[in-house]
Order: structure tokens, then sequence, then C-alpha cells
């Protein structure tokens, strides 16, 4: 009885008499490869064409958005942060102010209730906006928003009617393709991107990108507000990216473990294959496909895995395998200075199990650490203290007045950028913004006992 699990790109196969791990190993990371500017991408190639448009792809694979979904909801750790990233970035909800200065000159919130314009925000429900695009930004960085216009605009008296969040996974950037020598993204266009081809695409939607200048300009239109990377043209290379290896590799652990445990045996071989391979048999799979005239199907790929494996389990496994061996070629390849090493290599590992525990063990904790420095969040305001840990309560004071002082202003003014521009252009006279208003935290020493039995009420 073999039993064959995929996650993702790796695997972990077990028999009746040895289990082994399997993985993909792919390339070095080319942090860029999620963008592809005009340098690097064929624009003639249809795959990057929807009807008349040239669409700007995100991710390697126009897949980023779902990569970064499935790579965060499989993790043990990641959602939390997120959550409390986006939780903290909330604090008590968006509240009207405006900016002032006082005694001694310094710009500070006076907050204001306005009910013209709060009937304006209720009128469409701008919570819900509000926190779908705290969720994105938590994400990916960045917010599509579309943006519609009054009907007044006709008779002369122009206004911003609502706003609608768009999922990240819905959205592209595009141009004309007539457009040859202008690569600037002019169009957004929505509709569900999980199709691999993107020709196949029939049912679309373009709207054009939101212009300041002219915010009227169109009935309808898309306004992509982002962090900017660093030399980065279209979309935002979110900081979660660098990470992502290391958060694979903490969900595989908990995987690992528990094969050890229902299997109650020790993995015995590592099995590494390059991502090379798996790519020419996936070209061979289209290419049988296509010569069949019917739809390739990523699940023949998986299925091509699954026997391959059992046959390596085969050599691998049993008594009745002694003096068998498992052949392979090994190639190099020359990518620009980089000297790349393509080939299988079987690894066995020692059959220790509190080695091989703590040492996964050690591995998943250092992998947490590496998530929770790339998401911005010190463990202490996750409730992740270090190798579980509580943290002091001094310890997470300065980890919220650290973050609240440097992470909040600019994440706040990329996700409320869409709807504090309507209220401008809806109430010129106003002169007043949205923001997050944040308690101050007290250390517990600083708080009069009066005060915490008014808390506890």
């Amino acid at each position: 009885m073999r039993d064959i699990q995929f996650f993702n790109e790796n695997a972990i196969v077990s028999v009746d008499d040895v289990a082994f791990t399997f993985e993909t190993a792919e390339k070095p990371r080319e942090f860029d490869k999620h963008r592809m500017p005009q340098n690097t991408l064929d624009w003639t190639d249809q795959d990057y064409q929807v009807g008349e448009y040239r669409v700007y792809p995100y991710g390697a694979n126009n897949d980023l958005p779902k990569i970064i979904k499935d790579d965060v909801q499989n993790n043990s750790l990641a959602p939390g942060y997120l959550k409390k990233k986006a939780q903290l970035f909330h604090g008590e909800g968006a509240l009207l102010y405006r900016t002032k200065y006082n005694e001694k000159n310094v710009p500070v919130r006076e907050w204001a209730e306005d009910r013209a314009i709060m009937n304006w925000l209720e009128s469409w429900g701008h919570e819900d906006y509000i926190q779908r695009a705290i969720v994105d930004y938590a994400h990916i960085e960045g917010v599509f928003t579309k943006i519609h216009s009054a009907k007044g605009a006709r008779i002369g008296r122009p206004s911003i009617a609502k706003l609608e969040h768009i999922s990240p996974k819905e959205a592209r950037l595009a141009n004309n393709i007539s457009d040859l020598y202008d690569q600037k993204p002019k169009y957004c266009i929505i509709t569900d991107w999980m199709f691999r081809k993107v020709t196949s695409l029939t049912n679309y939607k373009v709207y054009p990108l939101f212009n300041f200048l002219k915010p009227f300009e169109h009935r309808t239109s898309v306004l992509y507000s982002n962090m900017y990377s660093f030399c980065s043209d279209y979309y935002t290379v979110p900081d979660i990216y660098g990470s992502l290896e290391w958060m694979r590799r903490s969900t595989a652990i908990p995987m690992i473990l528990k094969a050890l445990s229902k299997n109650s045996i020790n993995l015995k071989y590592h099995v590494i294959s390059p991502a090379q391979f798996w790519e020419e048999k996936r070209k061979e799979l289209k290419a049988h496909a296509e010569s069949l005239k019917k739809t390739y199907d990523e699940r023949e790929l998986i299925k091509y895995k699954t026997n391959f494996l059992r046959q390596i389990g085969k050599v691998l496994s049993g008594e009745e395998n002694t003096g068998k061996f498992w052949h392979s070629v090994r190639y190099m390849e020359i990518e620009g200075h980089k000297l790349i090493e393509n080939g299988w290599e079987i690894k066995e590992i020692k059959q220790n199990i509190k080695d091989f525990v703590s040492a996964q063990i050690q591995i998943s904790e250092h992998s947490n650490r590496a998530i929770g420095a790339t998401v911005g969040m010190h463990p202490a305001l996750a409730g992740a203290g270090e190798s579980g840990r509580a943290d002091s309560g001094s310890e997470q004071m300065n980890a919220l007045k650290n973050y609240m002082a440097t992470g909040i202003r600019i994440p706040e003014t990329i996700i409320l950028k869409a709807i504090n521009y309507a209220i401008k252009v809806n109430f010129p006279e106003k002169d007043l913004k949205l923001g997050f208003y944040h308690i101050t935290a007290n250390a517990e020493q600083d708080i009069t006992p009066s005060e915490r039995i008014k808390n506890k009420v």
C-alpha cells in the first residue's frame, strides 16, 4: 500500500516499510519575476493579450495573488499575523478629522463629526469596503477600487456616487495593443484570472484607470492604490513575497511530522528533483493533449508524478530490492554568471527520530521568525512569543508603541486614498479626511485603581 500526499510542489510518500519526502528543486528565485517589463516579455505572445488589450501579468504565471492566498491559508502562523496586522491598522475604526497645529506648531488631528459626509459614506457601505481594503493591503500591499460617478454629472453637478472593492485576483492592469511605445497602464480588466490560457477569456469587463485630473471623465473607472516597490513598474512586490519559501517550509513540517507519527516509522529517504524535469514533462503532456485536440489538465501531471514516485518507491523499499539502484543524469546549466546544477538526488535520512524531530522544530521556529519579520509584526503583537513563551507587558507595550509610531501612516494613506479623494471631490468645503483612530495604550502602573475598575465594567 503506497500513499502519496502532494503539497504544492512537494510530496510525502509512504509505503509498507519505508517513507520518503519529495520536493522540487527550483532555480534561484527571481524577486522581479512576478513583474514582466517590456524588455523581458514578448508582447506578441497571445497569452498576454485579451481582445485589443495587452495584459500586465500579476506574477510569473499571472497568479501571484492566488499563490499568496494559498501559502498564507495553509500556514499555521501567517493568517494570525496578517489578521492582527489588519486589526492594528483598523484600530477603533475610520473617523473624520482635520489637521490642526497646536501651540508648539506640531500637526495634530482634530477628530470631527459631519452628518452629511457620514450619510454619504453609509449609503454605500463604507465600513465593509474599508475592511476589505485593509485585508488586501495587509496581504499584497495594494487596493483595487471601482469608482462610480453619480448621474448628476449630466446636468453639471458631478460627484462620486460610491466606491466598490475589487479583489486582486480579479483585477489586472492593461494597455492598448496599439500603444507600442507607451507602456503605462491605462485600463483595468476585471475577470476570473484563474484560467491558465488568457486567450480563452470571453467574459471580462474593461474599465479606464481613474484620472485625478479629470475625475468625472468616465462614468466608472478603477483606481489602483499601492505601495511603490523599488524599480517595479506596474504592481507592488509585497513584503511577504520574500518569505514564501520560509512559509512553505513552516507549512510542510507539520505534514512531515504527521506522516512520521501516523506510520510510526522514520522517513528514510529524501528525493530531490529538478524543476526543469517536471516542466519538460508538463510541456510533453500539453503537446500530447494538443495533438489529440484536447484541453490539457494539470491533473495529468499530478497523475504522472504519482506513478513516477511509486516506481521510485519500489526501488527504494523492500528486501527483495536488495542490490537495485537508482540512476539519473545530472547536467549543468549556465544562466548569466550563475552555474545551475540540475538532476535528481536521493539522500538517506539517518534513523534518529529525536534528532530529526528536533531539527524540524528548529526549522519551523526559524521559519516563523522569518515570517513575522517579513510581515513587519513583532511576535509580541501577534501573541506568538519566542519559542512559545509569553511576552512581558513591557515588551508588548514597547512593540505596540514602535509599531504605531512607524507602521500606520503610509498604509492608512494607501488604504483610504480612494475614499478620501472622493470626500474631497464631493465635499470640497469641508476640509475633512478619514483616518484610523487608535487608543493610546498605557502601562498598567500608569492606570489609576478607579480607571481599572471602570475598564473592567
